[in-house]
């Protein structure tokens, strides 16, 4: 078997899974009692709107997926909804879906391509395999472990400790989602050091949010999470292994060593003020 040729059809499904993971995401927040990180999302024929007021810099909110150029009639819909927010935000549109017509609307709107957003995939099969170390295991957390999670998930990305209303957002989702999204703790020598979430839907296995904490980089725990999870996604019958990361990032060079290869490079279009 090799990896599959990039087209179309093969990107969109790509696509599609990081509007599943979103979608399970805020969706999951949102349904907290008070909905405390006050999330509206909404749909525009294809497109998607993740507004998250409580958290405005959140990689997974403020963002807008989907957009194509059958979508320009909703564009002042869509600005006007965050507007009302006072919150910036984002579209991320996929290669092929902009067209002269739409980015000429965007400029308009005072919007410009401000960056990059890379997918990469591969088949779990055909991933580079690697196994734990005594000093370096990645295993699945328990079911009391999740504080222990979160406060290393936290640590490892540079944010502040979540207060009782936030962590009951998140724990929310982890409660509605469980069958889809695995969580899992990186050790060395004995001692949580990194963590990764494994989303799976509809084949695919993401392999989403994974951090190290500082004083623990530099020794190998983001490689062994990618592989770990790879292997998981395979046990759990997935055929494709998708991520998205900054183009040439430590990240995405890591994923590319684990046998994964760019899908393609979504555009970013920020608000210029």
């Amino acid at each position: 078997m090799i990896l599959p040729p990039m087209t179309r059809q093969l990107a969109q499904r790509i696509e599609q899974s990081d509007i599943d993971y979103s979608l399970s995401r805020l969706e999951g927040m949102q349904q907290a009692k008070g909905n405390p990180l006050q999330i509206e999302i909404k749909r525009y024929g294809n497109v998607n709107a993740f507004l998250i007021e409580a958290w405005p810099d959140f990689w997974y909110g403020n963002k807008v997926l989907g957009l194509e150029t059958s979508s320009e009639v909703y564009l002042e819909e869509i600005i006007d909804l965050f507007g009302r927010h006072n919150l910036s935000f984002r579209f991320e549109i996929m290669p092929g879906n902009l067209s002269s017509s739409l980015a000429s609307r965007l400029h308009k709107l005072r919007f410009a391509q401000m960056g990059f957003n890379t997918a990469v995939y591969g088949i779990p099969s055909l991933a580079t395999k690697a196994s734990s170390t005594e000093q370096l295991r990645v295993r699945g957390i328990q079911s009391n472990e999740i504080d222990l999670f979160l406060d290393l998930y936290q640590e490892g990305f540079g944010l502040p400790r979540l207060y009782h209303q936030e962590k009951e957002a998140v724990l929310s989702w982890l409660n509605r989602a469980k069958s889809n999204v695995y969580l899992y703790i990186a050790h060395v020598d004995d001692i949580p050091a990194a963590v990764g979430v494994l989303y799976v839907e509809n084949g695919i296995g993401v392999l989403a949010d994974a951090a190290t904490l500082p004083g623990f980089r530099g020794r190998g725990c983001h490689t062994a999470m990618i592989h770990h999870r790879i292997a998981q996604a395979e046990k759990h019958n997935c055929d494709l292994i998708t991520s998205f990361v900054e183009f040439g990032s430590p990240s995405h060079l890591n994923l590319e060593r684990a046998g994964l290869r760019v899908a393609y490079t979504k555009s970013m279009w920020w608000r210029v003020e």
